[in-house]
């Protein structure tokens, strides 16, 4: 008996090893470098114009990184899928005729990306086309 809790703590021991070198292995793989020209809120936070990066931290988990590689802000985002395959990266907001969402992220070569939840007020007050800002793929 003792001999088969032995064999079962160093599996799980493995396991929990294994798991976390693989998330060591994903967590803070840059996505995108990006110049954001305006004024920008992610979540409830306001952001200025200015050179910002966005980096994967877990699956569904996306951060904020300013020039200094400091982390402003973390989001949980969804999986989006677009038809077309959006060949160079793009950052996508929305925008109500006051204030510019950050909505969507679509790291380029491929027709997945992120989405952000944004307020239902912008949504429904959100009148114009949103705006997508161009972006650089990196690796870190």
């Amino acid at each position: 008996m003792k001999r088969i809790t032995a064999e079962i703590t160093s599996l799980m021991v493995v396991v929990l090893l294994w798991a976390a070198s693989g998330y060591a292995q994903f967590a803070s793989q840059l996505i995108l470098k990006v110049d954001i020209p305006f004024e920008f809120n992610v979540g409830k936070k306001v952001f200025p114009a200015g050179t910002y990066q966005v980096v994967r931290v877990a699956p569904h988990m996306l951060a904020l990184r300013d020039g200094r590689n400091a982390i402003l802000t973390s989001v949980v985002t969804s999986p989006v899928v677009s038809r077309d395959t959006r060949y160079s990266p793009v950052l996508r907001f929305e925008f109500d005729g006051q204030q510019h969402v950050l909505s969507q992220i679509w790291p380029g070569n491929g027709t997945t990306g992120y989405e952000l939840s944004i307020p239902k007020r912008v949504t429904y007050l959100a009148q114009q086309q949103p705006v997508e800002v161009q972006a650089s793929s990196g690796k870190q």
